[in-house]
């Protein structure tokens, strides 16, 4: 009997933070396309240094546990088009939530250079883990649209952020 239940990871899962919001949002989303059940994974609470950049890597831990014991698995936010080692390491069959990034910078912004010369090679890394890995791609925003292959691009939508605009008449 196929279970009904989705178990999802979101480093970010609080009602005032961008990656907070686009995730409940996504998970809104998919509860309702889907009619499916979901269940958080909630973070330990850690209190070590920088426990919020480890925290993405021990989702990949716990998406790992997900698919050993067989079951679906979402892995939620934090996923900056730059960060190919998530994208790598999640285990196959694991669904991610909306990609995030694209933003400029002007030259004046200290991390100018790394997003100018680093980012292009960590896109690229990226795109080719993306290509294979996952059937399909959701992106928060289109700011990284013309970054990426048309490979990508076809197999991607794009702005998933304006689902939350509601318009009033």
């Amino acid at each position: 009997m196929k279970s009904n239940k989705v178990f999802f990871w979101a480093c970010d899962y609080s009602l005032n933070s961008g990656e907070g919001r686009l995730g409940r949002l996504f998970i809104n989303e998919y509860r309702r396309k889907f009619k499916i059940n979901t269940k958080r994974i909630k973070p330990l609470k850690i209190k070590i240094f920088n426990y919020k950049y480890l925290s993405p890597f021990i989702g990949i831990l716990v998406a790992w546990k997900y698919f050993f014991k067989n079951k679906k698995f979402i892995y939620l936010n934090y996923l900056p088009y730059w960060n190919f080692l998530i994208f790598l390491l999640l285990p196959p069959k694991s669904e991610i939530g909306p990609i995030t990034g694209g933003s400029f910078f002007s030259k004046k912004s200290k991390d100018f250079y790394l997003r100018k010369f680093i980012f292009p090679i960590l896109y690229c890394l990226s795109s080719s883990i993306l290509r294979f890995r996952f059937k399909k791609l959701i992106f928060s925003t289109d700011l990284l649209k013309k970054k990426l292959p048309n490979i990508i691009k076809k197999k991607s939508k794009f702005n998933f952020i304006f689902k939350e605009i509601k318009i009033n008449k």
